[in-house]
């Protein structure tokens, strides 16, 4: 069976749309095609001129080689302001073009499904915003308009060689529609090569990001060489993907160079025996040769200038892929909580699959307003799943999940989450100043409510001791800042976003005895009579809490407070007896 052959990269499409997402900034790539155009007549222009030029010398015509010699002049003068146009218009198209790329990338980073993000590694979305957005900026500044100029340039002076001698020309150009052929047919496998090589290239972006994300552990783990072999493995991969765009353009630079030299070849020796007799003048022999010059380097030039414009189609077929993903649900309203509606947070008969994987299962529970209900179970159970359902990180089936009695597919996304304060487990924290990370909980709160905010979770007297106090920066995950103290400034930065409902996923689970007590006391103030949801394992949150939902394999099994199901000796009492006794005794 023969092997499927791999789909051509869509060049022209590309470059059309690049046009159409560059908006206004076009205007500039069209002027300097117009630069390109100028171009184009003046240079056709003057090597007529030239030729003139040297037949009145030749023919002894002082006058009218004066006059000619101006003009020529002139003409070549004239390349000088044009060219100054056409360089200064493609730099400012291709800038702009970059800067609107790289806002559409981001904003639409922002807003991609979380299923979307969670099957990728961060690395490609990496690779993708720096080398293929490099790659584009290649085509936007000199690849496309380097194609327009040689090809117009091209055409143009093959017409004049015509114009010129028939015959000749005609000699000259007997294999140049042969080569074209040739060069253009290893423009599509150099575009195919160059995606593959940029996806490598994402990967190996991945690998070396892993391995400094998680340092630590793989020195702790005396994991160096594996990692170290991971790296090396993806590198020789994009290595040796590299290395075949490479040979595809050796091989397209060099038969261009051998096939550019024939036509000269045959003019010179055919031009020479049209000139002694008297077919044609030595002016119209050394215009000939000037222009072919224009005909011939194309074939140099021009199939490495269109494996540019592959390499460029292959990089915005990635970026085009990324930017056609569907954003998150828009639309929906936002609605004002009415105390006393009804439950605050419903599901009913959820189902959630992640792939062939079943995660919920015919999950229903109701979460009343001021209660506090506890989600525990084997890890995998699916409790942080209900706390991102709630958040819509993933889309529902409508009327399954409510929030103050509404459907939640009725909600903006925006809305919902703004009812919705979040603390995880893995707290992040912005490579800014920690003022700055509280404030995302309310952006454009003062200066007084964050400090107020920082009070009441605890974190206040340790931030003013540092030595810029709360404009300190955090470090690049809250990396200068023990597990305890992000805890505080999250929890800060959720007293200062005030919403009516807490989620918790673990918040306390990576802290050590004492920080967690200190944390768990500070987040008890915070959830007095709020609707809380928490996904815990410590013994203090469940015990405390209204209601008790145990989940396993996606099914709620058991439901109640802690007496409750203690009294039940169940499956809580069971997970109890396993995962709490011990901490019970500890505490």
């Amino acid at each position: 069976m023969n092997a499927e052959k791999p789909p051509k990269i869509p060049v022209w499409p590309s470059i059309r749309r690049l046009l159409m997402l560059a908006g206004r900034s076009r205007a500039w790539l069209y002027l300097a095609a117009a630069m390109v155009v100028l171009e184009t007549g003046v240079t056709i222009g003057w090597n007529f001129s030239l030729a003139r030029l040297v037949d009145f010398v030749s023919a002894g015509n002082y006058t009218s080689f004066t006059a000619t010699m101006w003009i020529t002049l002139a003409l070549l003068l004239a390349t000088a302001p044009l060219s100054f146009l056409r360089a200064r218009s493609v730099g400012r198209f291709s800038e702009r073009a970059l800067a609107t790329l790289r806002e559409l990338v981001a904003e639409k980073a922002t807003r991609l499904p979380m299923r979307y993000l969670e099957e990728r590694h961060t690395g490609d979305l990496l690779a993708m915003v720096n080398a293929d957005l490099g790659k584009l900026k290649g085509l936007a500044a000199t690849s496309l308009i380097d194609v327009l100029r040689q090809s117009l340039l091209g055409l143009s002076a093959f017409a004049a060689l015509f114009f010129l001698s028939w015959q000749l020309a005609l000699a000259s150009t007997l294999f140049i529609p042969v080569v074209l052929v040739l060069m253009s047919s290893l423009n599509q496998p150099i575009a195919k090569r160059t995606q593959e090589m940029q996806g490598a290239i994402g990967e190996t972006v991945g690998v070396a990001q892993d391995g400094l994300a998680g340092l630590m552990v793989t020195r702790a783990f005396n994991l160096t060489k594996v990692m170290d072999e991971r790296f090396r493995r993806s590198n020789q991969s994009a290595l040796s993907k590299g290395l075949q765009v490479a040979r595809l353009r050796a091989i397209t630079n060099g038969g261009a160079s051998v096939f550019g030299v024939l036509p000269f070849l045959l003019t010179f020796g055919f031009g020479g025996w049209l000139v002694i007799n008297g077919h044609m003048t030595f002016g119209s022999l050394l215009a000939f040769i000037n222009l072919l010059n224009f005909v011939a380097n194309p074939l140099g030039s021009l199939p490495p200038a269109l494996a540019n414009l592959g390499e460029a189609a292959g990089a915005a077929q990635r970026t085009y892929e990324m930017l056609d993903q569907p954003a998150e649900r828009e639309g929906g309203q936002g609605f004002s909580p009415v105390a006393g509606s009804g439950p605050v947070v419903r599901f009913e008969g959820v189902n959630f699959s992640y792939g062939e994987e079943q995660i919920l299962s015919e999950v229903e529970f109701n979460v009343h307003e001021g209660e506090t209900v506890a989600l525990v179970g084997p890890s995998g159970g699916g409790k942080s799943t209900v706390l991102k359902l709630l958040l819509g990180f993933y889309p529902v089936e409508p009327q399954s999940v409510f929030l103050f009695g509404r459907d939640l597919n009725d909600w903006s996304l925006p809305a919902a989450r703004s009812q919705m304060a979040y603390m995880a487990q893995d707290t992040y924290l912005f490579p800014v100043s920690i003022a700055e990370n509280i404030a995302l909980g309310r952006p454009g709160a003062g200066q007084e409510e964050i400090e107020q905010a920082a009070r009441q979770a605890n974190i206040h007297d340790f931030i003013i001791s540092l030595p810029e106090g709360y404009r300190t920066l955090a470090g690049e995950r809250g990396a200068r800042l023990s597990g305890g103290q992000r805890q505080r400034i999250a929890l800060a930065r959720a007293i200062l976003k005030n919403a009516p409902v807490l989620l918790l996923d673990e918040p306390t689970s990576a802290l050590d005895t004492e920080a967690e007590a200190q944390v768990q006391e500070d987040l008890e103030r915070f959830m007095a009579g709020r609707t809380t949801m928490v996904v815990a394992h410590r013994l203090s949150t469940i015990r405390d809490a209204d209601r008790v939902f145990v989940l396993e394999g996606g099914r709620i099994v058991e439901q109640g407070s802690h007496a409750e199901l203690m009294a039940l000796e169940g499956r809580y009492f069971n997970l109890y007896q396993r995962q709490f006794d011990d901490g019970e005794k500890a505490a």
